[in-house]
């Protein structure tokens, strides 16, 4: 036959704006938040009331304190300016802090003249490497102006692409691409690392230092043809939200298929073999490990381990009435409950090895070898049939081959016909010739097995 291929407080917090946010990030923009320039952030502000509708400025309208150190005072400006024609009072109060102070009189009412700027300078005293956060509050007769003030300590950063994309891969199969990430930061990163079936990630978790790299290792392994998306969680110590990679791959089936999907063997004699060959033909890329099994589906092999499992549960449930022999003859306390115990432990191991048992195809009359292997690329391993029928009886058996590569189990139907012994007599007529009455007469014609079945039993 040919071959067919077919995942408002009063004190600072480390909590920045961003993180409140519920979704996750791609790195790109993750990064791009985080080394955005300092003026670009000021351009970008958006104090309580319009700047037209406004009749004073506040300039920078957030202030960012970064690349500071521990116990090292850092000063910066804000300018409060009068856009109004009149002097106008504006009140400056900014809530106690053990980190963030207003160098001058605090809640109470300055006089800013028309076209004027008043400069407010607020002292940072950081005493630990983290991320801080408070606010200043500009009150007028009009308006009420807040001014976020943020100060950005040392942190990890992990680069990792946006998207990894594994394109077309085998079925069954597993492909891995790596990743060389590096921490950009300069705080080491305690970082943890997840994604969703088919996908996986190695290692997990673990630290990197500040400027160091690492490998990581993603692994995409479809158990189904079709496009598979995902997505790669990456979660660091900062208490900042995590990023995510996104992650897409599709699995195909690959050119490997058997060189017959049937084969039958001919007429042989009960109690004796005779055997055929066939091939699995590996024409793809990959390196295809099979294995030949008795169901059709994995499904079909997990309810059977189910129900051989639902056999051995009655045996942990035998009532204590039925070692009461056994307790009178040892006598001791307890007895029944040990072999309750023994024997829940003996099913405990049963139920193990019937989970543990890959299924392999079995049968008393067809047998194949090798029953698994692997095959390299472009490839084909020869499989032995071999037929020893028990009864001059037609048997029909199948056996399935599960391969690296394909979706479906690859069928193999099996035929064979049992053939009883050949005999014949020595003599295909008798002749009595002439005989008396009332006489005996004895004649031992033979019977033998024939030429014919000689040589095939041999």
């Amino acid at each position: 036959m040919a071959s067919a291929f077919p995942e408002k407080s009063s004190t600072p917090r480390l909590l920045s704006r961003e993180r409140l946010k519920s979704f996750s990030l791609l790195p790109s923009r993750f990064l791009k938040e985080k080394f955005l320039n300092v003026k670009k952030k000021v351009s970008n502000g958006l104090p309580s009331v319009l700047q037209k509708q406004s009749l004073f400025q506040v300039s920078p309208p957030e202030l960012v304190f970064e690349n500071f150190a521990t116990q090292e005072v850092s000063e910066m400006v804000l300018s409060l300016v009068n856009k109004d024609k009149f002097p106008r009072p504006v009140k400056v109060s900014m809530e106690r802090s053990p980190h963030f102070e207003l160098m001058c009189p605090n809640d109470v009412f300055h006089i800013v003249p028309p076209g004027t700027s008043s400069p407010l300078r607020i002292r940072f005293t950081p005493d630990e490497m983290k991320n801080y956060c408070h606010e200043l509050v500009c009150l007028t007769a009009r308006e009420r102006i807040v001014v976020p003030i943020r100060a950005i300590g040392a942190r990890a950063i992990l680069h990792f692409p946006d998207q990894l994309d594994f394109s077309e891969c085998p079925v069954k199969y597993s492909t891995q691409k790596t990743l060389l990430v590096h921490n950009i930061g300069n705080l080491a990163a305690d970082y943890q690392l997840s994604t969703q079936s088919p996908f996986s990630v190695v290692p997990a978790r673990g630290t990197l230092g500040a400027g160091d790299t690492m490998q990581v290792t993603v692994e995409f392994h479809p158990l189904t043809i079709g496009d598979h998306s995902g997505s790669l969680a990456v979660c660091c110590n900062t208490g900042e939200k995590s990023i995510q990679t996104n992650l897409h791959g599709e699995a195909v089936d690959a050119n490997i298929g058997l060189s017959t999907y049937s084969v039958k063997i001919g007429k042989t004699f009960i109690n004796t073999s005779n055997y055929t060959t066939m091939f699995i033909e590996n024409r793809s890329n990959i390196t295809a490990h099979f294995q030949w099994k008795t169901f059709p589906t994995e499904e079909d092999e997990n309810e059977e381990k189910r129900r051989q499992c639902c056999l051995l549960q009655p045996l942990t449930e035998v009532p204590p009435d039925n070692f009461i022999e056994e307790e009178d003859t040892e006598q001791e306390e307890g007895s029944s409950e040990d072999h309750t115990a023994l024997l829940s432990y003996m099913v405990q191991e049963e139920m193990e090895k019937v989970q543990e048992d890959p299924m392999l195809f079995s049968d008393d009359i067809f047998s194949i070898e090798p029953m698994e292997g692997e095959i390299k690329p472009n490839c084909s391993a020869e499989i032995k049939v071999t037929f020893k029928p028990l009864e001059a009886l037609g048997y029909l058996s199948v056996a399935y081959c599960s391969i690296s590569g394909r979706e479906s189990r690859l069928p193999l139907r099996l035929r064979g016909q049992g053939q009883g012994p050949l005999v014949e007599l020595s003599c295909r007529a008798l002749n009595l010739g002439n005989i008396f009455v009332n006489t005996t007469y004895v004649y031992e014609p033979s019977l033998g097995i024939s030429w014919e079945a000689s040589c095939k039993s041999a």
